[in-house]
Formats: C-alpha cells, sequence, structure tokens
C-alpha cells in the first residue's frame, strides 16, 4: 500500500519496495490528482509483485512509477535479452583475440563452443538455457567423449557466460549447479618404459598407457642422443634438451626469450601463463651443464634476435613445433611418445624419484595443486621407504 503527505502546497507518496521506504514527488496537484498517483503506484506495484511487469536493471523504482512503468533505460545498462548463443560466442572470442589468452587457449575455446553450439544451435537465446538444457548436453556428449572432456566444455561456456554477465548480455548465473556427471576413472600414476611395456603385454590398453610414460635418467639421455643424430631444423635439438631439463611447457619454451637466459647466473627464466588468470607471471629453473653446453652455440646463432628458438625475429607456431616433433621421432622406438608434454613429466618424475623437495620442485615446474601433484607421489623413494619401515620396521 502507498500513501500520501502534503507539506506546504506540494503532495508527496511514500511506499515500501523490497523493505525500504521510497517517497517520490508529486507536485502542486489537487487531492483528487494526488490520489489518482496513489492509486497508480499501488495498482503499478501489484503488478511487479505479481510479476505482470518487470522493473529494467539499474531504473529505480521511483523513475519506474513516475513514468508509469515505462521509463527510459540508459543503454549502457540495459541488459540484452534477446543475445543468441553465437552472438555471445562471436563477441567473446573477438574479445579475447587481442592476446588476452595465448593461441592454445583460444583454439580449445573455439573447439568447445562448437560443442555447445551443437547441442543447442546457434539461434538459441541464452534467456531459456536451464540446468535441464545443460544436462542433455551432458548425455549427448557422454557417448562421445570422456567426463573429464565434457567438464572442460562447460567450465570453458561457463567462463564465457560470466563474461556475458558483465557486459550486460546475460542477466541470469550460469545454472549449472546440480549437474550430474558420468562417472570417470582417476588418471594412472606415470610409469617407466618397461612398466608400460610389460602392462600392454598383460593386455592393457597401450594408448592409455603410453600417455603415462615418464623417461628416467637413462631413456632420457638416450632420445636425446637420438634427437641430435637427426636431419633437422638447428632449433629442434635445444628445444628438446630445454623441455628435459627444466620442465617448460611447450608454449612457454616458444614464448622464450634470448634475454631469459642467462648462463653467468645459471638460471632460465620461464614465461608463464597458466599460473594466474590475467597476468603474465614468470618462475626461475637453474640451467644443467648439458643445457648450458646446447643453448651456447644457439645464443650465438640468434644474437641481435628476440626470440630464442626458430627464426628468432617471431615465436613458433604450435603446428611448427608439433610436426618438427612428430617428424624427429617418426618410424622410430620413440614414435610411442605422445608428445611434449611426456618430457616435461619425465623432468618431474626424475626430480621426484632423487627425491627432489616437493616445494622446490613447484616452483621449478609451477605446480599449485594438490591434484597436479599426487599423481608423483609414488615416485618419492624416502617417502615411500619411510612409511613401509613404520609399519614394518
Amino acid at each position: 500500500m502507498a500513501s500520501l503527505q502534503k507539506k506546504g502546497d506540494a503532495w508527496y507518496c511514500q511506499f515500501i519496495y523490497s523493505r525500504r521506504r521510497h517517497t517520490f514527488t508529486i507536485g502542486e496537484v489537487t487531492p483528487t490528482e494526488a490520489r489518482r498517483w496513489k492509486a497508480n503506484a499501488e495498482n503499478l506495484l501489484l503488478l511487479v509483485r505479481h510479476g505482470r511487469l518487470e522493473v529494467p536493471r539499474g531504473v529505480a523504482i521511483t523513475d519506474f512509477i513516475l513514468h508509469d512503468g515505462k521509463p527510459p533505460v540508459d543503454p549502457a545498462i540495459a541488459v540484452r535479452k534477446d543475445t543468441t548463443l553465437h552472438q555471445l560466442r562471436e563477441g567473446y572470442l573477438n574479445t579475447v583475440s587481442n592476446g588476452a589468452i595465448e593461441n592454445n587457449t583460444l583454439t580449445t575455446t573455439r573447439i568447445h563452443l562448437t560443442h555447445i553450439e551443437k547441442s543447442f544451435g546457434k539461434n538459441f537465446i541464452l534467456a531459456g538455457l536451464t540446468l535441464g538444457k545443460l544436462q542433455e548436453h551432458i548425455t549427448r556428449r557422454s557417448k562421445e567423449v570422456a567426463a573429464v572432456t565434457i567438464k572442460k566444455e562447460l567450465d570453458t561456456f561457463r567462463s564465457v557466460w560470466n563474461w556475458g554477465l558483465r557486459m550486460k548480455w546475460i542477466d541470469q548465473p550460469f545454472p549449472s549447479s546440480g549437474l550430474v556427471y558420468p562417472k570417470t576413472e582417476e588418471k594412472l600414476p606415470f610409469m617407466t618404459w618397461a612398466e608400460i611395456e610389460r602392462r600392454v603385454k598383460a593386455g592393457g590398453d597401450a594408448d592409455e598407457l603410453w600417455e603415462c610414460l615418464y623417461l628416467n635418467i637413462e631413456k632420457v639421455a638416450e632420445l636425446l642422443a637420438f634427437v641430435k643424430s637427426k636431419n633437422a631444423p638447428d632449433w629442434v635439438y635445444p628445444m628438446i634438451v630445454m623441455a628435459a631439463h627444466t620442465g617448460a611447457r611447450r608454449s612457454e619454451m616458444i614464448r622464450a626469450k634470448l634475454e631469459d637466459i642467462d648462463l653467468a647466473a645459471g638460471v632460465i627464466t620461464i614465461r608463464e601463463k597458466k599460473r594466474a588468470r590475467g597476468t603474465r607471471t614468470t618462475r626461475r629453473v637453474p640451467v644443467t651443464p648439458l643445457l648450458s653446453v646446447v643453448l651456447k652455440p644457439l645464443l650465438k646463432r640468434q644474437n641481435g634476435k628476440s626470440y630464442l628458438f626458430g627464426q628468432g625475429d617471431r615465436p613458433l607456431s604450435v603446428q611448427a613445433t608439433h610436426k618438427a616433433f612428430w617428424r624427429g621421432l617418426k618410424d622410430s622406438k620413440w614414435s610411442v611418445i605422445k608428445g611434449w608434454h611426456t618430457l616435461r613429466h619425465s623432468f618431474i618424475s626424475a626430480c621426484a624419484s632423487k627425491g627432489v623437495d616437493q616445494r622446490i620442485l613447484d616452483g621449478w615446474v609451477g605446480h599449485q595443486t594438490e591434484e597436479q601433484r599426487v599423481r608423483y607421489r609414488h615416485l618419492y623413494p624416502s617417502l615411500q621407504e619411510a612409511a613401509i619401515r613404520q609399519v614394518f620396521g
């Protein structure tokens, strides 16, 4: 209910909305006109309460009533009610294509959003997204991919959706609470070459098992000797040595600059993009004797350039590093290696197997979560031996 007050010659109307008292000025009018304003205010409030009318985002309730339920809306704060999935996708991709996220992540985002569009359609109105719709996507995709992949797709969709919220293209939170995913299996721990061969011989899934490969120190040395003997671009061998001796990711090595290599101090600065959202962070890794020997002639060749690997005037492309890696290992026993990430796993595993303190290793490779560490924990011999001796002596 609303009430009228008169102060001097002017009339005022008061009412309660969202548990707060509001007042608007009617002005110098007749008592009959003032009562008409009061009745109109009560009618509009009743329609809002029953969902027949909606107060636009950013509009004060008093302005809403003074304009008879049709206030002018500032375009800067108006929420688009008809935004389609395709409009959201293109708007987001156009925004982050300026280098806000690295190219690998951008490519993955495009792939994830393509699968989302296959489920809902490009012209799907985002205001109609519900928990049930998202569950239908999970059901459809579970016939094609693992649960972990579906989760990654929906995590991407959530990030894009939240961007749309900030841009006021959407006015509701992402409705993901309560989603049910297919049961998934925990990843196997990392294993040596010999252990994987035994498991494959016993009937294990070769593709799955070789994904868990880490090379021990002897195998790393054997691989590096093989790569060195191959006829390949002059940056390939040094880049593989750096991956094996620092645990750097491929994307990090692509961005490596000459200024990041300080052989006098015996340290490499690695430029990160994954550790902190929206911030380019770095970490430092000691230079091993072999890596120092390999980098010296490379630094001399690249003198005057910007980037460590490739032609030096711009970063290598992901495609170029991918092709170089596979060509180098093709038609050899090393072709079972799944990619550059195996060298990162090998570095971490080798350090763990020698008992390097977890905190030091985290600093070298940029691990932050328990999930990242747990697959290597079985490789810490001192911890394993101490634990079993507590039980059996």
